[in-house]
């Protein structure tokens, strides 16, 4: 598995961002030039080799324990090389007391080096990690596609995860260093609140393990005008879910980019944007949507909360539906 945020946290903050070789000690961060970003030349380098043939791998460590914090330690990629090549010389005690003597040197030395902000950064660092285990967004795009489809489906398994994430966000101690940080999670927090809240209204248990948005304007007896009411009644209610859905989805890509303006450069640049896909059309095709917050919707708490949200989402990048409620005039929604 990758090494964690908060893991590649402590590594680096605590080192300082040098090179934890004793007569190295050199930046690892390279200054952006007029035409290029900052340069990492820094690697996170395993005390006891990740895999079981390399360097010092012979040792009863998982796979796991071999990524943690403890079996790692930060040096340039000249000095990762040469204790890679020559393991009998750089054993794993010897390795370690270079690490414990560089971070104690970072302490003790840098004038620069804020021990309070480094043990706050760690905390987030945790946080979002956590964050990113209970969103699950390596399944984000294939849970969204049941949402954002003619009838809404979720199953019961994911609901009590999305549920449980809300009451762990709306629990959480956090630093109060970075503000913006956190009012982008109470901003997630308050998206997938009203988007399970406005699920359930009309939700129904279907299948094994499922909930799905029931057909409520399916009548036992014919009724013309009382059909026609109850299917503007449930068009716009799939509308509003999918609009949500889509919403939550900004939510946790501006979590995304602050994550990376205070806490990680590279956070998520891999993967990239988290993305959703609707369907299936009458042609039966699918569209994929990238959605962000963009110009003035940027601001602490872009979500103006679900009564404001129904009259503001025809301004946002994507939506399904438009209108207040069923009896809006201007209500309408997409095909």
């Amino acid at each position: 598995m990758p090494i964690s945020i908060k893991t590649q946290k402590m590594l680096w903050g605590r080192a300082a961002s040098r090179c934890s070789f004793p007569e190295c000690r050199r930046q690892l961060v390279l200054d952006a030039t007029e035409t290029d970003d900052e340069s990492l030349v820094g690697e996170a380098c395993h005390i006891i080799a990740h895999e079981l043939g390399g360097p010092r791998g012979d040792s009863p460590l998982t796979e796991d324990q071999r990524d943690k914090y403890g079996n790692l330690i930060l040096l340039c990629r000249v000095h990762h090389k040469q204790v890679d090549d020559q393991p009998l010389t750089y054993t794993p005690e010897r390795l370690l007391d270079f690490k414990t003597d560089h971070e104690r040197w970072v302490h003790d030395s840098l004038e620069d080096f804020d021990a309070q902000k480094q043990f706050d950064d760690e905390q987030y660092a945790g946080l979002i990690d956590e964050w990113v285990s209970r969103s699950d967004f390596d399944n984000w795009l294939a849970f969204s596609s049941w949402i954002l489809t003619a009838v809404p489906e979720i199953s019961e398994e994911r609901a009590n995860e999305l549920r449980d994430l809300r009451l762990w966000l709306f629990s959480r101690i956090w630093p109060k260093r970075y503000p913006e940080l956190e009012a982008a999670f109470e901003n997630f927090r308050r998206i997938l609140e009203d988007f399970q809240e406005t699920f359930n209204e009309h939700a129904d248990r279907f299948g094994e393990g499922q909930l799905r948005t029931k057909k409520f304007y399916r009548i036992l007896e014919w009724d013309p005008p009382l059909y026609k009411k109850l299917l503007r009644e449930f068009n716009f209610h799939v509308a509003l879910v999918e609009d949500l859905m889509l919403e939550l989805t900004r939510a946790a890509n501006y979590v995304c980019d602050r994550i990376r303006q205070f806490i990680s450069p590279a956070f998520r640049l891999k993967e990239g944007l988290i993305v959703v896909e609707s369907g299936m059309y009458g042609d039966l095709s699918y569209r994929g949507h990238r959605v962000e917050y963009r110009g003035d919707e940027r601001t602490s708490i872009p979500y103006p909360g679900l009564n404001n949200f129904k009259k503001d989402r025809i301004n946002r990048d994507t939506h399904f539906g438009e209108g207040t409620d069923p009896d809006d005039p201007a209500m309408k929604v997409g095909d």
